[in-house]
């Protein structure tokens, strides 16, 4: 028997009962069953004419299910999971169902971005995109065109004009009315309407209208251009640019790609933590759509620093994926930095005396979709984000820095934060003070630590827990302070580490996943929330060790030749050359001390960053004038300008103070580089001759017993012809071939799509590239 017919045999059998009925079910046909079956019961305990009221009052809040899962087909079965959870955990059955048609009226509303779907691909971002910041240009457009049009009807009186309209002294409203049009009658406006209607003058106020300007033309169309970026959920360029740094993002269709990418993909995540997909029995740490997301976006990226080179004045030539590898973007250098700035720290303070603590701060019940024991929903959960949770740890970090500065208490070391299986943030933090104040410090972080909803802090025995707040000290006998931090920051970078002697389950997370496995998931995780991982507390800049180490010895004879260019004082020179060396050592603890110590204000430290604003000498040789077809600004002098018509600063070596109040400059940047697209037109150096590589697959050295290579003998090359022949029949190398031959197809794809030709828009048809 159908919804419908089980429902009519409950009423009172009428056809308008019976049209009654066919109505709400033909809406929501999923639903039909479990509405026939509440309104069967309704029926029979108090009437079909109760049930007819329970239906209708109840049925006009629902939604059918279908038809969201058919918008959001990719995250179909998520949903789907989602709502029939939240059906089972109502009071009733009708309960739950507006629970969950409640909850997918909200997805539908988060995920529908003024027309994009966030979950379809990269393209549709980039087409919604392109399509924002070009109708923005064509309403900036329109009104640049009817400058001319403003201004001649504003001349020829044909706009109202400036009226001091003296108060009426009549008493009655039609008096006032006559007074009102005998001056408007006296004005130059001829437009001014006749005496059948000048009663209605009585209420009207003339304003002159403004001269047409450019300037006046950008202000109106950033308002329009602001409205439409808040309607898309994210907030528009700081009020603290000029607007026509504001206008030229927002007509921008690179800063609508990012802002919607980074929109579309946090809300879509929220979606799966709220489905109850991300939790150490779906996917732990983020779901599984967000670490797709991520791996097309580092196709795309690889694609990217691939298709693009740099050049220097020398001539070499590198491509941008090889530069990338040189530095910290590669996760193992990134790592090694680390863990050399913490071990070093853990010297320095050992000699000073300190003593070293190891804390865990985690957010409230509130922030946490799943409880941690069973991962069943939690009741408490209000909906937060994970940035939510971050802003909170944020605020009370920064509650208890102030408490500790105003008991002048000292602290450095650094702050790592990594998620739970819910994605939720915490912290950990590895900090050391001086010996007398750990007490102290220790009461004050718990007490800020434990200040929100303190119930639920204890357990059913009314036992306090460290559900909240964990302090533990550094045992030197035990570790070293180094290897308490070495397993989350590995788990935050790249999962790779020098597992312990005798610490069992060393190379695995506090849920039992390879810490290989997880970190792919915990890097996602990051990006897709935007959470600083690392910081570290009271110790020097890290961009000074950085420049510092640039000049090495190969740049030696630059040094000499600045130096003797610029003849800095002795003291300043002798005080450079100490830290300079201390950090071509990879000596942080020698640096550390020689920078001023923990806990010293950046000012006054003896060196700092050298930035300036960029200069394009390029200009110089240009005799026309520099115009933004972005701003439509005129731009004089040789300052470098963004994409944005911003000014763009740089960083180009240090400052060395000598404590007295002198100071000097030390140039380490010495390349100029030029981005170009990577083609076989650009395979020559400077100057038309070839570029030499900057490297080569092998070794130069001279010829020797270790280095010339050898001739294996034939039974050897048969063993090896033997093993390669096994290894590639082997089910891991089947596996490892299709993977990199998927990962191929999605770089050439994304390789494909990025440099793919487009049709001109209206805009370029009349200002080409070629001729701008």
């Amino acid at each position: 028997m159908s919804a419908l017919d089980l429902a009519f045999a409950h009423s009172s059998g009428t056809p308008d009962c019976g049209h009654f009925l066919r109505a709400h079910f033909e809406r929501l046909p999923s639903l039909a069953d479990r509405l026939a079956g509440g309104y069967v019961h309704v029926s029979k305990r108090h009437g079909h004419a109760a049930a007819n009221r329970w239906l209708n009052h109840n049925a006009k809040d629902l939604i059918e299910p279908t038809e969201v899962y058919r918008r959001f087909e990719a995250i179909k079965g998520d949903l789907q999971r989602g709502f029939e959870a939240l059906v089972k955990r109502g009071a009733t059955t009708i309960e739950g169902l507006k629970a969950g048609c409640e909850w997918l009226t909200s997805v539908q509303e988060r995920l529908m971005l003024r027309g994009l779907n966030a979950t379809h691909d990269d393209e549709a971002v980039i087409n919604h995109a392109s399509a924002q910041a070009t109708a923005i240009e064509r309403e900036r457009s329109k009104l640049i065109g009817g400058i001319a049009e403003h201004n001649r009807r504003l001349r020829l009186g044909l706009l109202p004009p400036p009226l001091n309209l003296k108060t009426p002294k009549a008493r009655t409203l039609s008096g006032q009315a006559r007074e009102v049009a005998l001056q408007i009658a006296q004005s130059r406006n001829p437009l001014s309407p006749p005496l059948g209607v000048i009663p209605l003058m009585a209420v009207f106020r003339w304003y002159r209208a403004p001269v047409m300007s450019l300037r006046v033309v950008n202000v109106m169309a950033l308002e329009k251009a602001q409205f439409r970026a808040r309607s898309h959920g994210f907030s528009p360029p700081g009020l603290k640019l000029k607007p026509s740094a504001q206008l030229a993002r927002l007509t921008s269709a690179n800063w609508w790609r990012r802002q919607l990418r980074t929109l579309a993909g946090r809300r879509l995540e929220q979606v799966q933590r709220e489905a109850h997909r991300v939790h150490k029995r779906a996917g732990i740490y983020c779901s599984h759509v967000t670490l797709d997301r991520r791996r097309a976006q580092k196709n795309r990226n690889t694609a990217l620093l691939e298709a693009l080179e740099a050049i220097n004045q020398d001539g070499q030539v590198y491509t941008l994926a090889e530069l990338a590898e040189l530095g910290l973007s590669n996760p193992n250098h990134r790592r090694a930095e680390l863990m050399l700035r913490i071990s070093d720290t853990e010297a320095e303070s050992r000699r000073m005396g300190h003593v070293g603590m190891f804390y865990t701060i985690t957010a409230p019940s509130r922030f946490h979709p799943v409880v941690s024991e069973n991962s069943v929903r939690n009741r408490k959960y209000d909906g937060s984000t994970p940035r939510d949770a971050q802003a909170y740890l944020q605020k009370v970090w920064a509650r208890t820095r102030a408490a500790l500065a105003r008991e002048n208490l000292g602290i450095y070391g650094i702050r790592v934060v990594e998620p739970h299986h819910d994605g939720t943030p915490h912290w950990h933090l590895l900090i050391w003070m001086k010996r007398e104040d750990a007490n102290r410090i220790n009461h004050i972080i718990r007490d800020h630590a434990e200040a929100d909803t303190p119930e639920e802090l204890f357990d059913r025995r009314g036992r306090e827990t460290t559900a909240r707040f964990k302090v533990e000290r550094i045992n030197y006998a035990k570790g070293t302070a180094a290897g308490y931090v070495a397993k989350y920051i590995s788990k935050n970078i790249n999962g790779e580490q020098f597992t312990r002697d005798g610490i069992e389950g060393d190379d695995k997370d506090s849920y039992g996943h390879d810490l290989n496995s997880v970190a792919p998931r915990i890097e996602s995780w990051a990006a897709v929330w935007g959470i600083r991982q690392f910081q570290f507390v009271g110790l020097p800049s890290v961009t000074v060790w950085r420049e510092i180490r640039r000049l090495n010895e190969k740049h030696a004879t630059e040094l000499e030749n600045w130096e003797a260019a610029t003849r800095p004082d002795q003291r300043i020179a002798s005080r450079f050359e100490q830290i300079r060396k201390a950090a071509n050592a990879g000596q942080w603890d020698q640096f550390l001390r020689l920078m001023g110590g923990p806990n010293m204000p950046r000012k006054q430290r003896p060196i700092k960053p050298w930035t300036m604003p960029r200069v394009d000498l390029n200009r110089l040789k240009d005799e026309q004038a520099q115009i933004s077809h972005a701003t439509g600004e005129v731009g004089e002098g040789i300052e470098a300008r963004g994409r944005h018509g911003e000014p763009t600063p740089g960083t180009f070596g240090i400052v060395v103070a000598d404590g007295r109040g002198n100071e000097h400059e030390y140039l380490t940047r010495f390349y100029r580089w030029q981005v170009r697209g990577k083609s076989r037109s650009h395979q020559g150096g400077l100057g038309g001759g070839a570029a030499e590589s900057p490297w080569t697959r092998v070794t130069n050295c001279t010829g020797g017993p270790d280095i010339e290579p050898r001739e294996p003998p034939e039974e050897e090359k048969k063993a090896q012809l033997a093993r390669l022949k096994e290894w590639q029949s082997s089910e891991i190398y089947r596996v490892e071939r299709d993977a990199e031959y998927q990962d191929a197809l999605a770089a050439r794809e994304a390789a494909r799509n990025l440099f793919a030709p487009r049709p001109r828009t209206q805009q370029e048809e009349y200002f080409p590239p070629e001729l701008c």
